[in-house]
């Protein structure tokens, strides 16, 4: 296949207005925590004073040293109330600090955003509406639509205390007033401005620089926790609107997604096996992608990763084995975007 037929396909695909997949890949170019960073943030900054914690969290140190993974440390360990409490709220403060910080530097314009810039694009080609599915909890989909003057539906209300509501979004809010457009962000693992009340109330309490006083952060962290804590609300919603999405998408566009994630991809890959265009753009592809993807057969798929430091690998259902682009780095969003804006 010709390169040039390859990248107008590109652009083909991505000018249909696909469903936005976000994993952890889109926000590293911002300096949020890996999760590597993470696990050793949580084994530095937290301590005990019960002797059954400390033993716990001892195992789980010992356990996270010995996998170097914190999802298959966290599989494999059910954590007591106070651990898993204390490991929730660290996970918010560090995502949080790096969080603002990013907002900062945007605000200064110090960086480009390409998410702003490809949300922008999309509005104008879709009858005014974009679609994201995330499993972030940051708010770098909130600033994008931000930046991009639309108004933003989380299944809360957007006040300074934020109800949440099953029916906020079943109206059409693309055409009001003083917006470009809508932006849905289906969270499906929670937010930073996610917090519950000791009364048990689902609240939004936007850009806090700190856990408010008798709330928890409302965060799904990786382990057998998420299994339980996904099956309440906001999250049942928030997943059935997620599968909403994608099974309605006539296209997807998988941006750092690596289909690690039991919430998303189950539905996401019967959703390609069927012959919806998918588009994965990535630093390094996971072998999971690889494995849901080509592996499996998929009818129409291009998938985009960094090669020798300075080159673009693609594999793609068009053709066998892979193909390298010199010289460019299509897998990054800021050249992504110049590609299908050509």
């Amino acid at each position: 296949m010709e390169i040039d037929t390859l990248l107008k396909l590109i652009q083909d695909w991505t000018n249909r207005v696909p469903l936005i997949i976000l994993g952890s890949g889109a926000s590293v170019p911002f300096r949020l925590p890996s999760m590597w960073t993470l696990g050793e943030h949580l084994k530095n900054n937290i301590s005990f004073s019960e002797s059954d914690d400390i033993a716990q969290f001892e195992d789980f140190k010992l356990t996270l040293d010995k996998v170097n993974d914190l999802e298959t440390t966290l599989l494999q360990i059910q954590l007591r109330p106070k651990v898993l409490e204390k490991v929730i709220f660290e996970t918010w403060s560090l995502v949080n600090k790096h969080d603002i910080e990013a907002f900062e530097i945007l605000l200064e314009g110090k960086v480009e955003f390409p998410l702003a810039e490809l949300t922008t694009h999309l509005l104008k080609a879709a009858q005014r509406k974009v679609s994201i599915v995330t499993t972030n909890y940051d708010r770098l989909a909130e600033y994008a639509a931000s930046f991009s003057n639309a108004f933003i539906c989380t299944g809360f209300s957007q006040n300074f205390v934020g109800h949440f509501s099953k029916s906020i979004h079943q109206q059409d809010l693309t055409k009001l007033n003083g917006f470009k457009g809508q932006v849905n962000i289906w969270k499906v693992h929670g937010s930073l401005d996610w917090f519950k009340s000791h009364e048990e109330t689902d609240r939004q309490l936007p850009y806090r620089s700190t856990i408010p006083v008798n709330h928890k952060p409302l965060i799904v962290t990786p382990g057998l926790s998420k299994y339980y804590e996904t099956q309440l609300e906001p999250f049942r919603t928030i997943f059935t609107e997620a599968d909403n999405e994608i099974e309605k998408a006539t296209s997807f566009l998988c941006i750092g997604y690596g289909f690690n994630d039991i919430h998303v991809q189950p539905k996401l890959i019967a959703q390609i096996k069927s012959g919806k265009p998918i588009i994965v753009i990535t630093k390094e592809l996971t072998p999971k992608t690889k494995q849901s993807i080509i592996d499996a057969g998929c009818k129409q798929y291009i998938l985009i990763e960094e090669a020798n430091g300075k080159d673009t690998r693609i594999y793609s259902s068009s053709f066998t084995g892979e193909l390298i682009i010199p010289d460019v780095n299509y897998w990054a969003l800021s050249e992504y975007l110049k590609l299908i804006k050509n």
